[in-house]
């Protein structure tokens, strides 16, 4: 069967933190189904079931618990709201999830579901996933004390340490010392320049649309990147390196450049 899927999605770090390890990954599944602009789905809760190998009846609330669409919302992270089916026997509903802002979400590849989704206890799926969101920036790795691993995944130190040695014991993760780095495959690690190439490509955007809207010449920088542009960046290796060279007036110019001595960043 071919599924609904996005290559890879991105999971708010607060809304991996707030739920249970089981609805972690269940919310990671739902999230593949998204629409990567408006980051909505309309897939019903036996698709998700049926996607993630679980039983529809897992949720559905108790007397002591809530159901799967109710933590959601409670994590204020997800709109859930219900639409016309055109039919009188059932509603469709729509999940609708907030932006992720900037160095408060976790990536992860479609890569993760293939790997595990049948290989893997369901909330063990879900711990790697929340062992991930509290790894130190742009790394697999957690260097985080017990107590505040604890406060922050909102799980007892017994469950912890037990699901620890399940996954070491499988190669998914190693300790080293009082740290633990993640193996398990699908953590996309974004790297810090990231934010710089979007930044610089953001001004630059501003700048040809501000002025071609006016009728006004743009630059010769802006022609290069509306060029590169146009061939989506075909052949560029070095994002960060072609954007610090357009932001420098540099592209197409030769410089002499001594030893490996690089441009100082520029910060917009």
């Amino acid at each position: 069967m071919e599924l609904p899927f996005k290559k890879y999605t991105v999971m708010s770090n607060n809304l991996i933190q707030k739920l249970g390890c089981a609805d972690v990954y269940r919310t990671y599944v739902l999230l593949l189904t998204t629409d990567k602009y408006t980051l909505t789905t309309d897939t019903t809760i036996d698709q998700l079931a049926s996607f993630v190998g679980d039983k529809p009846a897992n949720y559905n609330g108790g007397k002591n618990s809530k159901t799967f669409n109710d933590k959601l919302r409670a994590t204020g992270e997800v709109a859930i709201q219900n639409k016309d089916s055109g039919r009188n026997d059932r509603t469709w509903t729509d999940y609708i999830f907030s932006p992720v802002s900037f160095g408060h979400y976790r990536r992860i590849d479609r890569e993760f579901y293939d790997s595990y989704n049948n290989t893997l206890d369901l909330k063990l799926r879900g711990f790697i996933l929340k062992l991930f969101c509290v790894a130190a920036p742009h790394s697999h790795t957690i260097t985080l004390s017990v107590r505040k691993l604890k406060e922050l995944i909102h799980m007892g130190h017994g469950t912890i340490s037990n699901y620890i040695e399940q996954l070491r014991d499988m190669d998914l993760l190693d300790e080293v010392g009082d740290s633990i780095i993640l193996k398990a495959k699908g953590l996309i690690i974004d790297l810090p320049k990231d934010k710089y190439v979007e930044e610089v490509k953001a001004v630059f955007e501003h700048m040809i649309a501000f002025n071609e809207s006016r009728g006004n010449p743009i630059s010769r920088e802006c022609m290069i990147y509306k060029k590169y542009k146009e061939n989506n960046f075909e052949g560029v290796k070095n994002m960060h390196a072609l954007m610090k060279s357009l932001s420098s007036g540099l592209v197409g110019r030769k410089q002499e450049v001594k030893g490996k001595e690089e441009l100082p960043d520029l910060y917009l």
